[in-house]
């Protein structure tokens, strides 16, 4: 019987939810799958420089883990660079510490930290309360709302 996976420590979220080759329209069900725990591990290893023990360390695994994270996510960018296929972010066993949000009406992003009621919860720029959480968009692909369309 396989061990429970440890949830991956995520700080932040992507400022997008995936790429499309520019002379095709998005086709989701031949879009690759980029889950954020490997998105991390890019973000970690390439954008920041760090070495996999400091990413192993930020992201609450061991060594080997975030080797093999790593090798699955320069595996997702490869495929859907050579077959043009696109990539969308979402998905994975993470941890996301912070409430991020998405306002329909000005499209401001927004990250709440105090466990503040939904229903209170007004977009700081125009006050709306039509408000997407972006938690529940990247790690369930809602592909319901106006960012994820």
């Amino acid at each position: 019987m396989p061990r429970v996976k440890i949830l991956r420590n995520l700080d932040e979220l992507p400022i997008i939810k995936g790429f499309r080759p520019i002379w095709l329209k998005a086709n989701v069900r031949q879009a690759v799958i980029m889950k954020l725990e490997e998105y991390e591990a890019i973000r970690l290893i390439d954008y920041e420089k760090q070495n996999h023990e400091q990413a192993a360390t930020a992201m609450n695994v061991s060594r080997p883990t975030v080797t093999r994270i790593y090798e699955n996510a320069r595996l997702q960018i490869a495929t859907a660079l050579v077959e043009g296929r696109s990539l969308l972010i979402e998905g994975g066993d993470v941890i996301v510490h912070k409430s991020h949000w998405y306002c329909e009406k000005c499209s401001h992003q927004f990250v709440e930290d105090s466990a503040q009621d939904v229903k209170t919860l007004l977009c700081p720029q125009c006050q709306s309360s039509d408000l997407k959480s972006l938690n529940d968009c990247f790690l369930g692909g809602c592909r319901r709302c106006r960012r994820c369309r």
